[in-house]
């Protein structure tokens, strides 16, 4: 009797704390065929480009599998986490650099008095794209010309975060960020810090965030610095500047409203890179230097001398029954220390979306970038054309969230 009694306990003990916990895996899968219709070819020939066709995985979004849960604490209050990783389906290997799961690791609690997370993830300008943003809608084609995603538009992560949401005043939420760059005798080094805010009222939604990021000790691909994305930056890279010294600002303001089955969108992003200081002559020299890598090299989007950016990106969604059609345009203007000119990059790009079912959708892509007094970064990253010139792509896919 007294054996039947403990089981009978111990079975409703774990009835009630699987009523409490909630543990969901989640993921995307999603590739498609790609083409882009110019790409340097330099062993054919100093000046010479190619058509590229191949299978593309993360052609929409990347691919990925999350583990997440929570579990109810009384009161209000919930512990989470979240555990996601990104992998690609034409080889099966893992995102972020080779991290198992490096789109995300984060725990934390969340109530009445909004709630906070610790760990790996993207920061609060992530936020502000996805609503405002194109960027993220279309983003194979969209990266590149949002400053080599100096901006963070289409994601990047910090290490050693701590990201607080504060509860829903009305329509308004707002957000503050820090993450620790971990060197002894300097909390400087390697320091992030973000904040920013949103509001939300019927169909109109305005936003923004700043984010801002220190040099670390340890710079090119050993980067110590907590911000992720300062490892494709110049300025948190390059020689110039101390320890601890800032070399990241982004502000983003973003906007949207809802007319019917009509959505339209913009965000413009400001980007500096305080650090760097050295010209790299007036012009790109297009007639001995055919093409140049994007983030590294002079009059490159974030490249050695790109010290300033600015990006406009407006666009619009129309939902048709099972079909979601998308369009942008999206400009940015970039300022090479010593130069004539901002070099400019201007992209059009046009997308549609249809829902075989709640969880499964095919889609096709279409993408022009042109580049005037600057490198062409390429609209994706399988190549550019070079020279002072134009590129167009195709994508035609499937995705799967399950």
């Amino acid at each position: 009797m007294k054996k039947s009694a403990m089981m009978l306990l111990c079975m409703g003990a774990v009835g009630v704390a699987h009523a409490q916990s909630n543990v969901t895996i989640y993921g995307v899968v999603t590739a498609g065929l790609g083409y882009v219709d110019k790409v340097t070819t330099p062993a054919s020939g100093a000046r010479a480009t190619a058509s590229r066709i191949g299978l593309d995985s993360g052609q929409y979004t990347q691919s990925r599998l999350g583990f997440r849960g929570t579990e109810d604490l009384g009161g209000g209050l919930k512990a989470n986490f979240v555990i996601e990783g990104g992998f690609t389906i034409d080889n099966g290997a893992s995102g972020q650099g080779g991290l198992t799961f490096g789109r995300r690791t984060t725990i934390g609690l969340s109530g009445s008095a909004g709630s906070i997370e610790v760990g790996r993830r993207k920061d609060y300008t992530d936020f502000i794209a996805n609503q405002y943003s194109t960027a993220s809608r279309m983003l194979p084609y969209t990266g590149k010309v949002h400053g080599n995603n100096l901006d963070r538009s289409t994601g990047e992560r910090a290490n050693n975060m701590i990201y607080y949401l504060t509860p829903k005043f009305g329509g308004f939420q707002g957000n503050l960020t820090y993450a620790f760059g971990e060197q002894a005798g300097d909390n400087k080094a390697g320091q992030s810090v973000g904040f920013g805010g949103n509001y939300t009222g019927g169909p109109f939604g305005i936003g923004f965030a700043y984010w801002q990021s220190r040099k670390a000790a340890t710079i090119g691909t050993g980067n110590t610095s907590s911000d992720q994305g300062a490892s494709s930056n110049a300025g948190c890279n390059s020689a110039a500047g101390a320890t601890g010294s800032i070399c990241t600002k982004v502000f983003m303001l973003g906007s949207s409203y809802q007319l019917g089955a009509l959505k339209l969108r913009g965000e413009w992003s400001n980007v500096k890179q305080p650090l760097l200081n050295a010209s790299s002559g007036a012009a790109p020299n297009f007639a001995s230097t055919f093409a140049a890598t994007a983030g590294t090299a002079a009059f490159t989007a974030g490249g050695i001398n790109n010290d300033k950016a600015n990006i406009y990106d407006v666009g619009a969604d129309y939902t048709l029954g099972n079909w979601l059609l998308k369009g942008s345009v999206i400009h940015s203007r970039f300022n090479f220390i010593g130069a004539n000119n901002n070099g400019k990059l201007t992209a059009l790009v046009l997308g549609a979306d249809y829902n075989l079912s709640k969880r499964t959708l095919v889609y096709g892509m279409l993408a022009n970038l042109r580049a005037k007094d600057m490198y062409n970064p390429g609209l994706t990253s399988n190549g550019a054309p070079g020279v002072d010139n134009n590129q167009n792509a195709l994508a035609l896919g499937i995705l799967h969230r399950f």
